[in-house]
């Protein structure tokens, strides 16, 4: 694959990548020039049990293991922004003036643009609308991103950023990471079978995935688990004992990291479904 294809990913908090660890790693490898851009350093997150974070010092900790995550998936470039995290609505985080989610959206969106503008990708990749599950950053980053896309290639969007010296720059297509409803019914399956009750989480995220038909793109990354498993250890924090990652069984959830599926969402491209390829239907740029 040529190297003059460009993904970026754009996200709220280190971790959130993980739902595309195994794509962008692929994607690497084959010499497309991937970023990710993650909008706050996630100091509102969970604190696991044996690391050495503290609420006064998470922020930091969880940069440097979202840094440790890129280096892992062998990301080229991880651009962060200087949002706080937001925490969940009604929290007291939430209402922080400093937060992603109390920030102006356009000055997100002109945030966003400029990276778009400067590595140019052909694909982007960001949350659903209802952020995968209502984080209000997810859906703040979501919009943003979606923003983004339809601005970056119009030079009369943040006008200031073409007379700096970048140029107006068109992605061509913008995916939502997404989840079909099948793999938490399985999961669901599972404890049927063993005789235990699904938890009301489990339920949840089952009735807020998407029906198999409104899966657009699956992309196998059957090769990488064993990386995105190392890419997600990274997050150690984030890694307590009541996490997702480690209620589901380990063979179930390894199965269920071998296909990353995505939302074709927007593009200036014909429609698509069934696709194997993110970069599906696209030239590379010379």
């Amino acid at each position: 694959m040529s190297n003059s294809l460009s993904l970026m990913a754009v996200y709220a908090h280190p971790d959130d990548e993980q739902g595309i660890s195994g794509l962008l790693a692929k994607y690497a490898r084959q010499g497309v020039n991937t970023g990710i851009l993650c909008a706050t350093r996630g100091e509102v997150g969970e604190i696991a049990p044996g690391t050495n974070a503290t609420p006064e010092t998470l922020g930091q900790v969880r940069e440097a293991e979202m840094r440790c995550a890129a280096v892992k998936i062998g990301v080229r470039h991880l651009y962060m922004l200087d949002y706080r995290d937001s925490g969940m609505i009604g929290t007291a985080e939430n209402q922080d003036a400093r937060s992603l989610h109390q920030a102006n959206l356009f000055q997100v969106a002109e945030q966003v643009t400029r990276r778009v503008r400067e590595q140019k990708p052909q694909v982007m990749i960001t949350f659903d609308a209802w952020g995968g599950y209502g984080h209000p950053d997810h859906i703040q980053i979501h919009k943003a991103a979606l923003m983004a896309f339809w601005m970056a290639g119009d030079a009369r969007c943040f006008p200031e950023q073409i007379a700096q010296g970048l140029e107006a720059w068109a992605p061509s297509k913008l995916y939502f990471n997404v989840w079909p409803r099948s793999r938490f019914q399985t999961y669901i399956e599972y404890l049927h079978a063993r005789g235990e009750a699904p938890p009301d989480w489990l339920e949840g995220f089952a009735q807020r995935a998407l029906p198999e038909e409104a899966i657009t793109t699956r992309i196998d990354v059957h090769e990488f688990v064993d990386l995105k498993i190392e890419s997600l250890l990274c997050h150690a924090t984030q890694m307590g004992p009541n996490t997702l990652f480690r209620r589901i069984p380990e063979p179930l959830w390894r199965d269920m990291l071998k296909i990353e599926t995505l939302m074709l969402a927007e593009a200036r491209t014909s429609r698509a479904n069934g696709e194997t390829d993110v970069f599906e239907g696209l030239d590379p740029i010379t």
